[in-house]
């Protein structure tokens, strides 16, 4: 694997390393990238099938290792500092658990609306466990049978009903080929192991932001890591829902300033 094309840099200072959602890509960053590129060497990676890269070859046993180690690959080629890792939905799943595995010197971590459904299970959240898994059943099916815009029922669950409609056409036929990755996302986020313990160990400094419009489920998964992650706060953007970081950038950035939670 050559590692230079999974990431790319801008800026010099402090690292920041940036880990883009599912159907998503490394343009998800470009609002709050260019302000903080002036003091920050900001990183982003691009995930495996996204942004040009070739597929995992772990579909038949899918494993969150295969891009924890790329990231890991590429913050040891590109700094010995310590790592601001932020990550967004399904970015944020990976960012978290780079910080449970421990094996990356991280100075602080955030999550925008980390898709963690794991968690879920582990706080006994019965409530919000069944509305994913109501959606998962439909939207499995339909990917399964290959209906047309199946994609758009996940634009659709965390971003609320009419999101994936308002996108340009453009960008809805380029999220078709990416749901066979967007399925293995779901596959490694239900097949996490980690418990409630674990996030009570995690001593990294970790900020949890989400919208006040988005899906409760995603709400909830950051009220029960705000829970049990000891060094943690949560903040709450008033009109943003799933899509935060490119309709909220500025309201982003401000929570990233806050060294509250330190």
């Amino acid at each position: 694997m050559n590692i230079d094309n999974y990431f790319e840099e801008q800026g010099s200072g402090s690292p920041i390393v940036f880990i883009h959602g599912s159907y998503a890509t490394t343009s998800t960053w470009k609002k709050m990238i260019e302000p903080l590129a002036e003091n920050h060497h900001c990183i982003s990676i691009k995930l495996p099938g996204h942004c040009g890269m070739p597929n995992p070859d772990d579909f038949s046993n899918p494993t969150m290792e295969t891009e924890l180690e790329i990231i890991e690959q590429v913050v040891n080629l590109l700094t010995d500092e310590a790592v601001h890792l932020i990550g967004h939905s399904f970015g944020g799943v990976i960012a978290l658990a780079q910080a449970l595995k421990g094996n990356l010197n991280l100075s602080q971590v955030t999550l925008f609306e980390p898709v963690a459904i794991w968690v879920l299970n582990s706080a006994g959240d019965k409530e919000m466990s069944a509305r994913v898994q109501e959606f998962l059943t439909k939207y499995r099916q339909d990917a399964s049978d290959k209906k047309h815009y199946a994609c758009g029922q996940v634009i659709d669950f965390w971003g609320g009903k009419g999101a994936f409609e308002s996108l340009p056409e453009f960008i809805k036929d380029s999220m078709e080929p990416l749901m066979k990755n967007n399925i293995r996302h779901w596959d490694i986020d239900s097949l996490i192991r980690n418990d409630l313990t674990d996030l009570e160990k995690c001593v990294v400094p970790t900020r949890l932001v989400y919208g006040d419009q988005s899906n409760p489920v995603a709400s909830s998964i950051c009220d029960h890591l705000s829970e049990h992650i000891p060094n943690s706060k949560k903040y709450e953007i008033e009109g943003a829902s799933h899509f935060l970081i490119t309709s909220h950038t500025d309201e982003c950035i401000q929570a990233l300033s806050d060294q509250s939670v330190f």
